[in-house]
């Protein structure tokens, strides 16, 4: 099977998808994480609710922003069941306290249908997380895949139905593969040719003096989104799990609303110069989450709802599995301390669920 609207394109609105899906929306509990006022995740959770989900778990790292979402939502669709979660991605304590808030509102012998794994972050200057992981690449893959593993023993063991990961990536994934040797861009580290940015990028979106290349962050941790999705089906698509990785397109955000004018010029040109507005840009998060056809598409990435070949370095099965190793390292596992959360760095899980018991074992403060 295929998608089944090969009508959807660029201009189509996340209204209009999920009122296409409705008899896949109706019933199913749904999480979305990266919900703020005018944002690519308000107007995919407006969408969804629109179509009677049984539950609908927004997650952003404000409360406040998530209330207000909720309250527009509610104001058009008054009978929408919506809880709230506090997530921050750049921190394992939060991100652990909020999946057991997530697997508690769902309840014992029930668990996720759908999540979108849809916030992000773009930041201009380099920035560490206090594991010492470079900042875009912490929020916008290591958090979403702790959150989604966290989360994944409930939603595998529910028999009988489909789930979804949708992970919001990027066309950005372009600029970068995944710089396994140098995730953090250290100072004069050389990396190997193939973990080099892409050849030919537009002027000004690369200093090339080398300090900090927030593009090259970005755009190494948007085609980890893509990969994390190549992961997810490699071990679970066999188990009724499927995952897609998808470029929502050029919007302006509160992602980019904090760019200059010559970095947005810099970091679009080349890549795309129409630009969507939000309901458009939820759209194919929609499509992903929800089109029946896609069950059995062997593909992983999404854009403008249809399926499209991402970039080699982002299709790479192989470099699927060392970003799925990496990243069992890099989130590491927690252990009570003297009353406070302590990280263990341990480059050599081999099973991710270990890490999920072990965490399981704590309640941490």
């Amino acid at each position: 099977m295929a998608i089944t609207h090969e009508e959807f394109g660029y201009a189509t609105g996340a209204l209009q998808a999920a009122k296409a899906f409705a008899a896949e929306i109706r019933g199913k509990i749904v999480v979305i994480t990266g919900v703020s006022p005018n944002s690519i995740g308000s107007a995919l959770a407006l969408a969804v609710g629109s179509q009677g989900p049984k539950q609908l778990i927004l997650a952003s790292r404000t409360l406040a922003n998530i209330q207000k979402v909720a309250a527009e939502i509610h104001s058009v669709y008054p009978d929408v069941n919506i809880d709230e979660v506090v997530l921050d991605l750049s921190n394992f304590q939060s991100i652990r306290q909020a999946a057991q808030r997530v697997k508690a509102i769902v309840g014992a012998g029930a668990a996720v249908d759908v999540l979108f794994n849809n916030a992000g972050i773009n930041v201009s200057r380099k920035s560490l997380t206090e594991t010492g992981v470079e900042l875009q690449f912490a929020t916008n893959h290591i958090g979403p895949f702790l959150f989604t593993n966290l989360l994944l023993p409930s939603m595998l063991q529910a028999k009988g139905r489909k789930r979804r990961v949708v992970n919001t990536a990027s066309e950005a994934h372009v600029i970068s593969p995944v710089r396994f040797s140098d995730i953090n861009q250290e100072p004069g580290k050389v990396v190997p040719k193939d973990e080099q940015p892409r050849r030919g990028l537009p002027e000004g979106m690369l200093k090339n003096d080398g300090t900090y290349e927030s593009s090259i962050a970005y755009g190494q941790s948007k085609t980890a989104n893509v990969l994390f999705s190549v992961g997810l089906n490699a071990r679970y698509a066999s188990q009724g799990l499927k995952s897609f990785a998808v470029s929502p397109g050029n919007i302006m955000t509160n992602l980019v609303r904090a760019m200059t004018e010559e970095a947005l010029q810099g970091f679009f040109a080349g890549i795309g110069d129409k630009w969507k507005n939000l309901d458009q840009g939820a759209s194919t998060l929609v499509v992903a989450g929800f089109d029946p056809g896609l069950d059995e598409e062997a593909g992983v990435y999404v854009e403008d709802c249809q399926m499209k070949r991402p970039a080699g370095w982002a299709s790479d099965s192989a470099k699927a599995e060392r970003l799925w190793k990496l990243s069992e390292g890099l989130c590491g596992y927690f252990s009570a301390s003297q009353g406070m959360a302590r990280t263990v760095m341990s480059p050599h899980l081999s099973d991710f669920r270990e890490i999920v018991a072990d965490l399981q074992d704590f309640n941490v403060a």
